[in-house]
């Protein structure tokens, strides 16, 4: 009835270490992902997109049907000009 629990206790505590390493870098991953628009200058509107994350990294960006590059911004009331990030 030893040898169980020997084998038993050491398995639980890598299970916890394990789960807690995994809850750490859950709580770290950025869990500020948004929708990225792009102001169109046609409608005179910002259009959704594409998700991003406002965490600092290269620009979020997206590519119309005549392949033109555009940067991804946050919604901020009826104006979208704060630069987001890729996620």
């Amino acid at each position: 009835m030893k040898r169980p629990k020997s084998v038993f206790l050491p398995a639980v505590i890598v299970l916890f270490g394990v789960c807690a390493a995994f809850a750490t870098n859950a709580m770290k991953a950025p869990s500020a992902s948004e929708n990225g628009y792009y102001f169109d200058s046609s409608t005179e509107q910002c259009i959704a997109k594409a998700m991003c994350s406002s965490t600092p990294g290269n620009t979020c960006t997206w590519k119309d049907a005549s392949n033109v590059t555009h940067n991804l911004n946050r919604l901020s009331g009826t104006s979208c000009s704060v630069q987001l990030s890729k996620p």
